[in-house]
């Protein structure tokens, strides 16, 4: 098979015209949770940039809406294309002069399912590869007869001639040409040197194709390229796959990178990552109860200013299948690099949710949704529990930015459902004036700060008291309001306060209560209070990775819903970003505190 290597390119690019235009924009299609800080690092331009060629993006945008994107990526790494009608996984190639392979590897999302007119795609730099050797090559005796022979069949039909002669004694042009049923003219064409010089006895000549052979030829070749272009999208996606297999010896190596500091003095950000690193440990005993055997390799990354670039470069990682941390903006780039090019998960262990690694690393899972995904996951849910609202917003006027409000106003304009809006200091009565027997009324204070809720509480047990019993009323509120659980439990209980969150902490909930004993047995100490708690995220993330590399392997990518695990503190719900990039968890739960004393921790996935 190493001869496919000898490609066909000037065979295959005779069928096309190679089309890689320097348009000056793509289009893309804005998909759910997508915002344009999102959709701006993704493509490498600035959300300015993206503003100036679609006027009024900046107000808003909205799923399934085509946006112009400024083509600027035209770079010796390759360029963004927007499938268009027609085209196909062996076109593209063909057309982009880059193999199957080169193409399908580039963009790990894509697939025969989703290979669709208006998904963008990132194509490599050209590199002369032929579209279908590499690919068939590494797929072995699993590629069908009929592809192999048809890409066997071009190759062969390149040879600019039909074969060569040795002249003999006393031989001549005019023989040769009558042994060969060719003209001199033919002849000459084939070897113009004799054109003014004889031929001598030994001297080797080229034998041309005839008119009719050039004619079998030519039909030989745009049959093969008929069939190559038929190939389905599917079977080119299965032998990319196939080609991509490796056997895996059942081992698993995790590299733990994490700002211990442990020749400094303690500090609560070293207490928080050591916790991390503790939850792990804890997933590794009940994964070796379930005969999963992991071998982990802890790093001390220590300061910020520490370099992270000896730790890469000392061979430590080379073994390893998967990567929790690092912790710092400044080391996270340069082991997402070093992700990108061993091909090795990467689960970084950020807080800012900003990060924009995720839209270009295929490898990168990030556990804390981006703001823009984590907020349309939640006007879903919010609209799927409160199905009938009456929304009231209560404004603290020193409190003006709040991006879920922002949202949520459009949410609710797009259907018609009715907001109202009160200053927070506005007499009860007035707010009472406002509750809709019909409907489910919900206060929403447009901060989540602690004053204006410990402004607002009373006010609501007071509505709570006095309001007929058929008139339904509820508190929403932020991700923060689990740090006032303890204060205002009672306020909480009685208002049926309701908040969204990716991760939730309640030592009154059952697999809390188990997990601090099963803590405190390992450690003899209790866990720190944090929000989130680092042992639990350390846990959760830990089984997650680790219990799907040992089932799934390689494979991990196409199973990530499949993975069996009830989570402590957080969810997983991964999608990718785009065809090119990581994995984004989208996964949102609803804590409700009712108001008959119950808290509930709500999947909507489940």
């Amino acid at each position: 098979m190493n001869r496919f290597k000898t490609i066909v390119l000037a065979v295959l690019f005779t069928a096309f015209t190679v089309s890689v235009s320097a348009q000056e924009y793509f289009m893309h299609t804005v998909t759910q949770g997508q915002g344009l800080y999102s959709i701006s690092r993704m493509y490498g331009v600035t959300e300015d940039d993206i503003i100036k060629l679609n006027p009024g993006s900046e107000k808003v945008i909205r799923t399934g809406q085509e946006l112009r994107i400024p083509n600027r990526s035209q770079t010796s790494s390759g360029r963004f294309h927007t499938i268009q009608k027609g085209e196909t996984l062996y076109r593209l190639s063909v057309e982009n002069r880059i193999s199957v392979k080169e193409l399908c590897d580039a963009n790990p999302g894509l697939s025969a399912q989703n290979f669709k007119i208006g998904q963008v795609i990132t194509i490599p730099a050209p590199s002369d590869e032929d579209p279908l050797a590499s690919t068939i090559e590494n797929a072995g005796q699993d590629a069908p007869k009929s592809i192999v022979e048809d890409v066997q069949a071009m190759l062969s039909d390149t040879a600019r001639f039909k074969t060569t002669h040795v002249v003999r004694k006393r031989e001549t042009i005019f023989r040769i040409c009558r042994n060969y049923d060719i003209s001199q003219s033919e002849f000459l064409a084939a070897n113009p040197e004799f054109r003014y010089t004889k031929l001598r006895q030994g001297a080797v000549v080229n034998i041309p194709f005839t008119q009719k052979e050039l004619e079998q030829r030519r039909q030989r070749q745009t049959a093969a390229q008929t069939r190559m272009e038929s190939v389905s999208d599917s079977t080119l996606f299965s032998l990319n796959e196939r080609s991509k297999e490796k056997e895996d010896d059942g081992i698993i190596t995790a590299a733990l990178i994490l700002p211990f500091s442990l020749n400094d003095s303690t500090t609560t950000l070293q207490k928080q990552m050591i916790e991390f690193y503790q939850g792990v440990m804890m997933a590794l005993d009940k994964l070796k109860d379930e005969n999963v055997s992991v071998t982990l390799k802890v790093f001390d990354s220590e300061g910020e200013d520490t370099p992270i670039e000896p730790l890469l470069e000392s061979g430590k990682l080379d073994d390893v299948d998967i990567i929790f941390g690092p912790r710092f903006t400044s080391h996270i780039s340069a082991v997402s690099r070093w992700s990108t090019a061993h091909q090795v998960p990467l689960v970084p262990l950020i807080i800012n949710s900003n990060f924009d690694d995720v839209f270009n690393n295929p490898y990168v899972y990030q556990l804390n949704p981006s703001q823009s995904y984590y907020l349309q996951e939640t006007y879903n849910h919010f609209l799927e529990q409160f199905p009938n609202p009456n929304v009231i917003l209560l404004d603290a006027d020193e409190f003006k930015k709040n991006d879920f409000i922002d949202g949520l106003r459009h949410v609710l304009n797009e259907r018609d459902i009715p907001l109202t809006t009160l200053m927070v200091d506005t007499a009860h009565q007035q707010i009472m004036d406002t509750l809709v027997a019909d409907k489910q009324n919900i206060f929403i204070i447009n901060t989540d700060g602690s004053e204006p809720l410990n402004t607002m509480l009373p006010v609501l047990q007071l509505i709570n008291r006095t309001k007929a019993p058929e008139i339904e009323t509820h508190l929403f509120g932020y991700p923060r309001y689990q740090t006032y659980a303890t204060d205002h439990l009672e306020e909480f209980y009685e208002v049926d306060t309701w908040f969204y969150s990716w991760f939730y902490t309640n030592n009154m909930l059952q697999e809390s209560v188990e997990f601090n004993n099963m803590f405190r047995r390992s450690f003899s100490r209790q866990m720190l209070i944090s929000y989130p708690s680092y042992a639990s995220y350390g846990y959760d993330a830990g089984y997650y990775f680790l219990k799907g590399l040992a089932t799934y392997g390689k494979d991990l990518p196409d199973h990530l819903d499949d993975i069996s695990f009830d989570p402590v503190q957080m969810g997983f719900k991964f999608e990718r970003v785009n065809n090119w990039g990581g994995f984004m968890n989208r996964k949102v739960f609803f804590v409700h505190f009712s108001n008959d004393f119950r808290i509930e921790k709500i999947d909507f996935d489940k």
